[in-house]
């Protein structure tokens, strides 16, 4: 966050939003950061304004619009964009129903 990891992070989603592999793990990365955890000594809204500064939601709805058969990338991107406030077009997830252990 310090040395300006959220904004690489969404440059590097809007710029590379058709690589699965690397939207998943980008998004994984993001997910990540904007959990709330008890006890983490994490400022979470400090890190989703920069998130929000950085344009978070285009590089995620891109992401998910580009790899929409991937439910890891949709679960993790649709909270992200809930937790951030987005109010847009939420993208479609177009692949099988993920399955439930």
């Amino acid at each position: 966050v310090r040395l300006g990891g959220i904004h690489k992070i969404s440059k590097v989603l809007k710029q590379m939003s058709s690589e699965k592999e690397v939207c998943r793990h980008a998004i994984a990365i993001l997910f990540d950061l904007m959990r709330e955890v008890p006890g983490s000594p994490s400022d979470v809204s400090k890190i989703r304004t920069i998130a929000l500064n950085a344009g978070i939601h285009e590089s995620v709805t891109k992401a998910m619009a580009n790899n929409n058969s991937s439910a890891e990338i949709f679960m993790m991107g649709q909270q992200i964009l809930l937790g951030t406030g987005y109010s847009g077009q939420m993208p479609q997830y177009d692949g099988p129903a993920p399955k439930l252990s």
